[in-house]
This record gives C-alpha cells, sequence and structure tokens, in this order.
C-alpha cells in the first residue's frame, strides 16, 4: 500500500480508477485479491472511510485530502491514477493579464489622433483664423478709407 498522504500543492486533486487484470494477449479478467482500496480521513474531528475499490470503481480526491493505498493481502489489484491541475500557473496569467492590457491600450491610441497630428490640426486652425482675422481688418481699414 501507499502511506497516509495528500497530494499537495503541485496537484488540485487525483482520480484513481480500479481496473481488472489483462490475461497475456491483453483481454480483461478478474483477478483475485484481497485488501486493497482507499481510505480517506475527514476533517474534525478526524474519521477514517475505507473504500474497498472494486474493478470499475472510481475515486476522486481533493489535493489535500489525506488518503492511503491500503495494502493487498493476496493476489493482484491494478489501478490507474490520474493527477489533474485545473487553473492556470499565475506567471502564465499574470502574462497574460499585461498582454491584454498593452493590446487595450495600443487599440485605444489607434483611435485618438497622433499629438503631433493634432498639434498641426491645432496650430493650422490657429493660422486660418488668424488669416480670417486679419482679412477683416483689412476690409474694416478699407471701408473707413472710402
Amino acid at each position: 500500500g501507499l502511506l497516509r498522504h495528500i497530494d499537495g500543492a503541485h496537484v488540485d486533486g487525483s482520480v484513481i480508477l480500479a481496473l481488472t487484470g489483462a490475461d497475456g494477449s491483453g483481454s480483461p479478467i478478474d483477478i483475485a485479491f484481497s485488501g486493497g482500496g482507499v481510505t480517506v480521513w475527514e476533517a474534525q474531528p478526524e474519521v477514517a472511510h475505507d473504500y474497498p475499490m472494486l474493478p470499475g470503481d472510481l475515486c476522486a480526491l481533493d489535493n489535500y485530502v489525506w488518503h492511503q493505498g491500503n495494502p493487498i493481502q493476496s493476489g493482484e489489484r491494478w489501478a490507474l491514477v490520474i493527477f489533474y491541475q485545473t487553473r492556470y500557473n499565475r506567471q502564465h496569467r499574470l502574462a497574460k493579464i499585461i498582454l491584454n492590457m498593452a493590446r487595450q491600450v495600443q487599440a485605444h491610441q489607434k483611435q485618438q489622433p497622433n499629438p503631433s497630428e493634432q498639434q498641426a490640426e491645432q496650430h493650422t486652425e490657429k493660422l486660418a483664423a488668424s488669416e480670417r482675422r486679419h482679412a477683416r481688418e483689412e476690409d474694416e481699414a478699407t471701408q473707413d478709407v472710402h
């Protein structure tokens, strides 16, 4: 058996699938065994739960649940154990957030006129306004003469 343990911080959990044995050709066969199974411990007060895990049984465990594989008394027992992780690595997630922020800033900048273009437009407006004012002043001066 596998002594009492938790799967820990590097995985989110595990799944144990009790299997049948196989003959020489790979065909499934029932292999007699005694013992085995999984014991799971629960909270406070601590209570142990024994699960015999017959072929076809499935046990899903969170990464911080204390459990153990119980020893086989006789025969053979086969099991498939899968460790899984469901969340992104924080660094990977942070990189995605920063990349998305950079894309948003870039999109916003494309919507805004270029500061130098905006300044050129303002300067052109000022020149045009100044020329119109100068033209008006000349017209007024010409009218005063007549």
